[in-house]
């Protein structure tokens, strides 16, 4: 029995067993939809509080470096909170995984047929 009919089996015994309305594109949506609801409740309040008793360990205070005569296009807060690109940076791996998922599903599909 090789890979492909092995795959058909499960999926046959799984047809069986769940409802018909769990399908692999409902659960990508959930899990992205899950994703980013954890990512709306890591919010700036959270991580600061993670971070403020990070520095009671440590005992020092993080200052800005900004050195005079280098221009920077980003505003001072970006520059100042960087717990705000957490989120960002969570979301696009997401994005990039559910992409890539969906490419080697097609492929797959598409070999398969």
């Amino acid at each position: 029995m090789n890979l492909h009919e092995r795959y058909n089996a499960i999926r046959k015994k799984l047809r069986k067993v769940l409802p018909d309305w769990v399908n692999f594109q409902n659960l990508i949506f959930v899990s992205v939809i899950l994703a980013f609801g954890v990512i709306v409740t890591w919010s700036e309040a959270m991580s600061k509080a993670f971070e403020n008793a990070r520095l009671a360990k440590v005992g020092t205070t993080p200052t800005a470096a900004i050195l005079p005569g280098t221009l920077t296009p980003l505003p001072a807060e970006w520059v100042t909170s960087p717990e705000q690109t957490n989120g960002i940076l969570v979301g696009a791996l997401i994005i990039l995984f559910v992409i890539v998922v969906g490419t080697l599903v097609m492929v797959l599909r598409e070999i398969s047929k």
